[in-house]
């Protein structure tokens, strides 16, 4: 019976949340506690580190019964020692159901660690650790108008660097080019940005909106206390198809979210608590069927670190170089310039002579035949060539990617190409 919904109800499980229970406790039935302390033979309690140190913990001083408690963050702390209510050993609990077992039973996902371009250090920036080749550019910065070179910059600089709009701009690139993809590779996965704080949430939406105006207002959103309506974010953001896509977060989305459809995390906050880290890595883990398309299902997720946090918690997972995967549209763009290509070249050649063995047909007829043939060839190029011509002429310049792409080259012949070719400059 759900006693938030139906408190009278009588039943053999009741299913109550930790308020509705304070309150029952309390409440009589003539001269008896409806709920008396041995009422109860067990008593389960999910998310059981929440109850340790919140008033809720009396609850289960209260009822002499068998105690039952789920959590995936066991505090430990000495006046959060969810060990201590158990009656249990610290650090060791009754059972544990670890995250690779959960992957190899087949009811979670596992991460890819994806290589990232930025690197922040956690402790500062020292000249003496830094390789041959990050020396050589260090010393190429004008640090200051009198020419001096520091030995080391401190950590709360590097902090200032999550705020520089050319290192956003370059964890977004990132992101919206080696991400994963949804709707035949057209669209980026839903993804998750844990961000240091609300300025600094706030500071990559507007970026976003800076590099990617086409997707701009909807696509990538801040979801945190400071912002209006922010559960209605929440839910549109765990619909499938509905953006945002892209969910900014400080706090809200850490734990507790549960969007099976996540297949990208980004962590540009550092996280100092191991728990907390692995609670946040969990918002990925969620099986998803049919994702990619029917019979594709979500077999894994990405993980981009760029503050390190593997390797503060002395982790290594192997990284992986995430190939961004060509969309169905580039691949049919692609397959329509060859296309053309195949065209160019059968009109270029002379008509194929009789096969040996062959009656020779009357030459009127084959040229007819080649008339008609060169024709249709013709009709069918001037219809795939309109149609790539309307496709890059509607990608707009507004959009980041193609923005940066489509930069002339100095070496190029035509400066309105650029050194690449015109099929790899649209759709890189």
């Amino acid at each position: 019976m759900n006693l938030v919904t139906e408190r009278s109800a009588q039943g053999r499980v009741y299913v109550s949340t930790y308020p509705t229970m304070m309150g029952l406790i309390d409440q009589k039935d003539g001269e008896e506690r409806r709920f008396g302390p041995g009422y109860f033979d067990l008593v389960v309690i999910d998310e059981a580190h929440r109850s340790v140190y919140r008033k809720y913990g009396a609850i289960f001083d209260y009822f002499d019964s068998l105690l039952v408690g789920l959590t995936a963050t066991p505090k430990d702390e000495i006046d959060r020692d969810i060990y201590r209510l158990f009656d249990l050993q610290r650090g060791v609990p009754t059972d544990a159901y670890s995250l690779d077992e959960a992957v190899s039973d087949g009811w979670l996902v596992p991460f890819k660690a994806v290589s990232v371009p930025l690197k922040f250090q956690r402790e500062g920036i020292k000249y003496d650790e830094l390789s041959d080749e990050e020396k050589e550019a260090w010393d190429a910065i004008e640090w200051d108008e009198d020419g001096t070179i520091p030995a080391a910059v401190e950590p709360a600089a590097v902090n200032k660097w999550l705020f520089n709009a050319d290192t956003v701009d370059k964890v977004l690139e990132h992101l919206m080019t080696n991400g994963l993809k949804v709707a035949d590779g057209d669209r980026l996965g839903k993804t998750i940005i844990f961000a240091k704080n609300s300025d600094h949430a706030k500071f990559i939406v507007e970026r976003f909106d800076a590099n990617y105006p086409h997707l701009k207002g909807s696509f990538c959103r801040q979801i945190d206390f400071s912002v209006n309506y922010v559960q209605t974010l929440i839910d549109d953001f765990s619909i499938k198809d509905k953006p945002p896509h892209i969910a900014v977060s400080v706090d809200m989305l850490d734990t507790g979210i549960d969007v099976p459809e996540i297949v990208n995390l980004v962590f540009f906050k550092i996280v100092r608590s191991k728990t907390k880290f692995w609670l946040m890595i969990g918002r990925g883990t969620r099986l998803c069927e049919d994702l990619f398309g029917p019979g594709r299902h979500k077999e894994f997720f990405y993980i981009f670190d760029f503050c390190q946090n593997f390797e503060f918690f002395n982790q290594s997972p192997e990284t992986v170089d995430a190939a961004a995967a060509d969309s169905l549209s580039k691949k049919l763009f692609v397959e329509r310039v060859e296309l053309i290509g195949e065209i160019d070249t059968i009109g270029s050649q002379p008509p194929d002579k009789t096969k040996k063995g062959m009656r020779e047909k009357p030459q009127a007829f084959r040229d007819a035949a080649s008339d008609e043939a060169l024709a249709a060839h013709r009709e069918l190029r001037t219809a795939i060539g309109e149609r790539l011509q309307e496709e890059v002429s509607g990608m707009s310049l507004d959009n980041f990617l193609v923005r940066q792409s489509a930069s002339p080259s100095r070496n190029s012949p035509n400066p309105r190409l650029g050194a690449r070719s015109p099929t790899t400059r649209a759709w890189s």
